[in-house]
């Protein structure tokens, strides 16, 4: 007897009925109506004290590092041909980037750039930062790390440019400055 009605137990749970299936079928509707309608909308995020920190792989092994601050920033998420663009709209940023890693004599040193800028945009998809009206400074300091200096004084070559931008493709970042306007440094003599 006991038996008799384990198997009818599991008959119950194991059979499928054509209301189950109808149950199904609606459920499953529901969820691809709920899919396209999310996939068709957009998402925002605002952030506060943003920090980006990229690092490149040279052919000699050497690794570039360039880091982006913002003060603040305004993530969007949107839907583009059944994939998503990314893009993060910066405020008040700041970004120092490694150009060239090498050895001086018995010391290592690097040549970095440093910017500013009021506002920019950088896409996730694309791996590409864009700046309007940018101060642009270089370096030349001790050391393989990335140092973030914020005062441009002991910089050999400041200026202005209408916008830059970099992109990460490959080995080698890709950077432009347009309608650059710079002055060098001029070196103390004794």
């Amino acid at each position: 007897m006991i038996a008799a009605l384990v198997i009818l137990g599991i008959a119950e749970l194991c059979l499928v009925t054509n209301n189950d299936i109808a149950k199904y079928k609606h459920l499953a509707d529901e969820y691809r109506q709920l899919s396209n309608q999310s996939l068709s909308e957009s998402a925002t995020q605002t952030r506060q004290g943003v920090r980006k920190d990229i690092w490149f792989l040279q052919e000699d092994a050497s690794r570039l590092h360039y880091r982006i601050e913002s003060e603040s920033s305004l993530l969007t998420l949107d839907p583009a041909g059944g994939k998503f663009d990314i893009v993060e709209n910066l405020s008040n940023i700041r970004c120092w980037m490694q150009e060239k890693l090498y050895d001086s004599g018995p010391s290592f040193m690097q040549q970095l750039r440093y910017l500013q800028a009021e506002e920019g945009i950088y896409r996730f998809r694309q791996q590409e930062f864009i700046a309007s009206s940018v101060a642009l400074s270089l370096f030349r300091l001790p050391g393989h790390e990335l140092v973030t200096p914020t005062s441009t004084r002991d910089a050999f070559l400041k200026g202005n440019a209408e916008n830059i931008s970099f992109s990460v493709s490959g080995k080698t970042p890709q950077f432009q400055a347009h309608k650059f306007t710079a002055s060098l440094r001029q070196e103390d003599t004794p």
